[in-house]
């Protein structure tokens, strides 16, 4: 186990000031994480458990977490400009790239538009946007609502919803992962913005074009994202390698994260083509 301690710092790039939170270790490059809808960096510890000689850099995308909620909603493409520009004023050059759910979408475009930036790129629960088989009705719903960030009932029947596998099996393992959430909820607007973010943007016409190596991770039960999109991307990517967890739902990195910290140590530390 590594004895460096994480430190944050606050980066100010285009007007907001973006929270980061890097805890150094021995692998590098740097592991980027770039969580989902409403997620801040303090819910990561579960993974960063399993992963505990990487260095490991977290981000709280505008408006999530303590980071400012820009004036107006800002789109994919855009964000993984700014999420760039943040890597580059914390002095790091190259770094590998797990973009979850939402984040995943901002990863593929970091990965497009930024490949200099990009060793490895890891998407974990996520889709390609328009085109891709949408998430469920119910499902869509629950995540339209943002009463679960201010109602912990609410909360624990939403989340046990939109998690599936063991946090949906488990009350007590959903507690715990619920009580990393809590310390810094998005703001209203800023968990809306998120969602707009997505509108009328799909990766599906460039993602054969990517060059970096690429892992899909993707739980087989996620009632969020249908695995068929997993399936796709992989199969849409040169060379991706796609891995799905048996049995295991949309919180994968974090009710299943000694199997997802494996199958991401094993692929970042691989240096076969």
């Amino acid at each position: 186990m590594t004895d460096h301690l994480p430190s944050d710092r606050a980066v100010e790039v285009r007007g907001l000031e973006i929270c980061t939170r890097r805890r150094p270790g021995p692998h590098t490059p740097p592991l980027l994480l770039i969580n989902g809808l409403g997620g801040s960096l303090t819910s990561w510890d579960p993974l960063l458990e399993q992963l505990p000689e990487r260095d490991v850099i977290m981000v709280d995308s505008p408006g999530a977490g303590r980071s400012s909620t820009p004036t107006l909603p800002i789109l994919v493409p855009a964000l993984a400009d700014v999420i760039a520009e943040v890597v580059g004023e914390l002095g790091v050059g190259t770094v590998d790239v797990l973009g979850y759910s939402h984040g995943g979408t901002i990863a593929q475009e970091l990965a497009r538009r930024h490949p200099a930036t990009v060793r490895k790129l890891i998407l974990t629960a996520t889709m390609f946007g328009l085109g891709a088989l949408p998430v469920p009705l119910k499902a869509h719903r629950t995540l339209l609502s943002t009463a679960r960030f201010r109602d912990r009932a609410v909360m624990v029947r939403d989340m046990a919803r939109l998690a599936g596998g063991r946090s949906a099996r488990e009350p007590e393992l959903l507690a715990n992962l619920l009580g990393t959430r809590e310390s810094h909820p998005p703001s209203t607007r800023g968990y809306y913005y998120q969602q707009l973010s997505l509108i009328g943007w799909s990766s599906w016409l460039w993602l054969g074009r990517l060059r970096c190596r690429t892992l899909v991770l993707h739980g087989a039960a996620d009632p969020v994202v249908p695995q068929l999109n997993a399936r796709l991307m992989a199969w849409r990517i040169p060379n991706a390698r796609l891995e799905l967890v048996a049995d295991a739902g949309h919180l994968l990195l974090f009710d299943e994260a000694a199997t997802a910290g494996r199958i991401i140590s094993e692929f970042l530390d691989d240096d076969s083509r």
